[in-house]
């Protein structure tokens, strides 16, 4: 792999931080929070009442009625940023082979609200009765079918599912679908819904920051003290230099480099000891030519649960050794809440700040170890050459990635 094939020309997003890239980034440089009191549904009877949600995403403002009225809500984020995606690319689809342009997706739970109704219809009028029209929104590739039948693309659609790793599994495979010349453009994303039964279940399991606050009142999660949800959706826009280069396209930044690790661990809990998320730190590293002092922005996975941050400290203390004390970082989940297929969402932030030369608000790592005994305290530092940034992601269930991501 040469490390400067692959590249992005395209970015869409929607997210509790804003709806397109512009709003999006305004509000993270500002370390805007889109964490709020939740109005969508009753949370009186559970012990959160809060989330990275979204409340104005209007699906009119990016197609008709028609197209969307059959699509869940997470299908209708995902077309949406696609279409932000494919536009800010200046794609012309129709110029293009549409059988050699892919669709890959991650997501952590698909349409949880559609599985839930599914099911519910199912028991009241059995078998015969169960709503039909609700069930192709059931399945995890929903939302990648609905972009490849907006966009009339042909190519390979893949749906990743694994946790909190799914998207970035997408972007993995989107790479190597573009260094095999499978492809030439792939729209590459992450999604993912809050939905009412998705919000008890955790809170069932007792897993979310149970902090409760009243209209009006601040919210101010609390770090190591339990995970606070998010949805939203991001699609990048994936090619092969060679490719985006010909068509004279904007490039955002390119993928140096990506790696998937495994380790073992217990049901719902992280890798506690961190062997597979350093080992996956330092080999995207080693492959991309970088070490840990040419690292300018580090995007930590952290999402206020105590298990995670405390692995990332320990692995990061290991790989950055005497630099630790003054590391800062980027826990993006911190301001939108964590949702399985946020890695596209976290590899925009990047790629806009490295394009933009436009350095992000960060904590200070100590953060991570001492949890909530502080407030978080966000501050932007200035940047050196925002040349390099290393986006590092585990999962409850043992999986980890590091990417490594370079300005153009």
């Amino acid at each position: 792999m040469v490390n400067n094939d692959i590249v992005f020309t395209g970015i869409g997003v929607i997210s509790s931080l804003g709806i397109g890239q512009e709003v999006f980034m305004t509000n993270l440089r500002k370390a805007k929070s889109g964490i709020k009191r939740i109005t969508s549904f009753d949370t009186s009877s559970l012990g959160s009442n809060i989330a990275g949600w979204i409340e104005d995403f209007d699906p009119r403002q990016f197609m008709s009625p028609g197209i969307y009225r059959r699509m869940g809500r997470i299908s209708r984020m995902a077309v949406a940023a696609s279409i932000e995606a494919v536009n800010d690319s200046d794609l012309i689809l129709d110029t293009l082979d549409r059988e050699r342009i892919a669709v890959i997706m991650g997501t952590a739970y698909g349409s949880s609200s559609h599985v839930e109704e599914f099911y519910l219809s199912l028991l009241e009028n059995g078998p015969r009765g169960a709503q039909p029209f609700l069930f192709p929104e059931t399945v995890p590739n929903a939302p990648a079918s609905h972009i490849a039948m907006f966009h009339g693309i042909t190519g390979p659609n893949t749906t990743f599912c694994q946790n909190e790793i799914s998207a970035e599994n997408a972007i993995l495979y989107a790479r190597d679908l573009l260094l095999q010349n499978i492809v030439d453009v792939v729209l590459v994303g992450g999604a993912d819904e809050l939905s009412p039964v998705l919000f008890m279940c955790y809170d069932a399991l007792g897993a979310l920051n149970r902090i409760k606050v009243g209209v009006d009142q601040p919210v101010k999660p609390e770090p190591g003290r339990g995970l606070v949800l998010g949805e939203g959706a991001g699609i990048l826009i994936m090619e092969r230099r060679d490719f985006a280069v010909k068509r004279s396209a904007k490039i955002y930044g390119t993928l140096r480099s990506g790696i998937l690790t495994g380790g073992v661990t217990s049901t719902g809990h992280y890798e506690v000891e961190g062997n597979q998320m350093g080992r996956a730190m330092s080999l995207a590293m080693e492959q991309a030519g970088v070490d840990p002092d040419t690292i300018e922005q580090i995007h930590v996975s952290a999402n206020f649960s105590s298990e995670l941050e405390r692995m990332e400290y320990d692995r990061l203390e290991r790989t950055f050794g005497v630099n630790t004390a003054g590391l800062r970082v980027i826990p993006l989940k911190y301001l939108t809440g964590d949702f399985g297929g946020a890695g596209t969402t976290r590899a925009a932030a990047i790629l806009l700040s490295l394009h933009y030369k436009l350095p992000l608000p960060t904590v200070g790592v100590e953060m991570l170890k001492a949890g909530s005994q502080h407030s978080i305290e966000w501050e932007i530092c200035p940047g050196r050459k925002l040349q390099f940034a290393l986006m590092t992601t585990s999962t409850f269930g043992g999986g980890s990635t590091s990417l490594v991501f370079a300005r153009n």
